[in-house]
């Protein structure tokens, strides 16, 4: 049960604990229940009984003590409840990577509405395309009239490897109109060695027709160099891409041709108002005021929004709930321009409402996804963190709503991501929060960001990743929350190198003092 253990199973007052308890109070005992370390959990130990191990997988979870025919039934319910725990919890990682797939569909489809020109349709097609496929050569094949040859509009990798624009296979593909997948080193293996390892030097090749308004535009296509196959998954997420850009490039096609300069610029002026009046209203939400509580020594805290030329919906929050217990917020709102600033503003509005009347992080996220579902104004969905951090104890209570986890940054530089509780981003459909809590000593502290940060894309196509993230956190564990966040935004700036900003970026950082 990876990322998960037996005191996680048996959490006081969850199904699990209830079951083992009634079954334990059920058999002959004495019993007991130890974690893989000998502490025990449940029951108190004897001398001279039967010792038997739970495990899961690979993983050791811990020992069942007691009579030997006892011990055996209550480790068989153990591991029984530990694979349903991993079944939970794997389902709950397929939808997350489910909605994160189509969230980076519906950025796409938002940006390339936003384009009017051919070639920057096919590179922002083609960089996402390339995100959510393995390929190592590809390009966008494209004709803007009829009676027009193709030509490579967009293009990454080995030129030789994307197909040429005047080859037979091409015109093939085109006239057609179908989305195919040609895994050669699959079909090599299959018809020499009955199915053995592709050579890797034999390409795999995944290609979708870029069709609008019943005419084929162009053509999208990918290669693979390390000869793994492509599956019907990735023809189908090609395909979804290669839609949504033959719309695109339909579109710029038909503003080239029906507007005129000035219409251009009249568009081009409402726009930037909209993003204008977006951004002030994201900006005008969130605190500003730093340090916001300069009487209070107890913890540090500091946070940053930077804006993406795009406006997003990334928002974040901080109040106190009363003299101890400090909330803190932040989210990520689906879309972008002004509708994604008034979802965040409502989003943000009923989370901060509900918080303050001190409910547990688990009940204010249920509450704010019920008033959000019910009211289904739009289509858009936000995902959030919600904390409560003791801060005379060091005791965090949290719950998450399909967001980013955050991570524990302890005082001797040992920085780890706290535990996912598996909820779906609000407004999305009615669903379950679970809560979790952390216990952080004096001097440790939490950074909480949206997926900005890990997914800033340089010049190479390339996301400044989590790991990069973390390794800034392990630098910078002992110094001001001001300063992790001023360090974590430098080292952004030198990876992005001047590369244009594609999503928001927030942060916010909270440490507590040390003894």
């Amino acid at each position: 049960m990876a990322g998960s253990s037996l005191k996680a199973l048996l959490r006081p007052r969850s199904e699990a604990a209830n079951a083992v308890t009634a079954v334990m109070a059920a058999l002959d005992g004495p019993l007991s229940i130890e974690d893989a370390a000998g502490n025990v959990l449940l029951g108190q130990r004897q001398a001279g009984v039967a010792r038997v191990a739970v495990a899961s997988g690979d993983a050791a979870l811990g020992f069942v003590t007691g009579p030997r025919a006892s011990a055996e039934v209550l480790a068989s319910l153990l591991r029984h409840l530990a694979a349903k725990e991993a079944e939970r919890r794997a389902l709950g990682d397929e939808v997350l990577h489910l909605y994160r797939e189509i969230h980076l569909i519906d950025q796409l489809s938002e940006q390339l509405a936003a384009l009017l020109d051919i070639s920057a349709v096919c590179e922002s097609a083609l960089a996402q395309a390339r995100r959510l496929i393995a390929a190592t050569s590809g390009g966008i094949l494209v004709r803007e009239k009829p009676d027009e040859p193709l030509r490579i509009a967009a293009m990454f990798g080995d030129a030789a490897a994307v197909p040429q624009p005047e080859s037979d296979f091409v015109a093939s593909v085109v006239e057609r109109g179908v989305a195919e997948i040609v895994n050669v080193g699959a079909m090599v293996a299959d018809a020499v060695s009955g199915g053995a390892r592709p050579a890797s030097n034999l390409r795999s090749l995944i290609f979708a027709p870029l069709r609008a308004k019943q005419r084929t535009v162009g053509l999208v296509a990918l290669t693979n160099d390390s000869g793994e196959p492509y599956a019907a998954a990735d023809l189908k997420l090609l395909n979804t891409i290669a839609l949504q850009t033959a719309a695109a490039i339909e579109s710029s096609l038909m503003a080239g041709e029906m507007v005129d300069a000035a219409r251009y610029r009249e568009q081009l002026a409402a726009i930037e108002k909209e993003m204008d009046t977006a951004r002030a209203i994201q900006h005008s939400l969130v605190p500003r005021v730093f340090p916001p509580y300069p009487d209070r020594s107890d913890f540090d805290l500091h946070a940053q929004m930077t804006s993406a030329r795009a406006v997003g919906g990334d928002f974040f929050d901080f109040f106190l709930i009363d003299g101890r217990r400090l909330g803190m917020v932040i989210g990520d709102v689906s879309g972008k321009g002004t509708p994604s600033a008034l979802y965040m503003a409502m989003t943000h509005t009923h989370v901060r409402s509900v918080a303050l009347r001190g409910a547990a992080p688990e009940e204010c996220m249920a509450e704010v996804n019920r008033i959000l579902v019910a009211d289904k104004a739009s289509s858009m969905y936000a995902t959030c963190f919600y904390g409560i951090l003791d801060t005379i104890t060091g005791e965090l209570r949290y719950s998450s709503a399909g967001h980013n986890p955050p991570y524990h940054v302890a005082a001797c530089g040992v920085v780890s991501p706290l535990e996912q509780t598996g909820g779906t981003p609000l407004g999305l459909f009615p669903g379950r929060y679970e809560g979790a809590s952390l216990q952080l000593g004096p001097g440790d502290g939490l950074f909480l960001y949206t997926d900005g940060v890990p997914e800033a894309i340089n010049s190479e196509y390339e996301d400044f990743t989590d790991e990069r993230m973390v390794a800034s956190l392990h630098d910078t564990a002992a110094q001001p929350c001001r300063d992790v966040i001023s360090t974590m935004n430098s080292r952004l700036l030198a990876f992005t190198a001047g590369a244009p900003q594609s999503d928001d970026i927030t942060m916010l950082a909270v440490r507590l003092a040390s003894d």
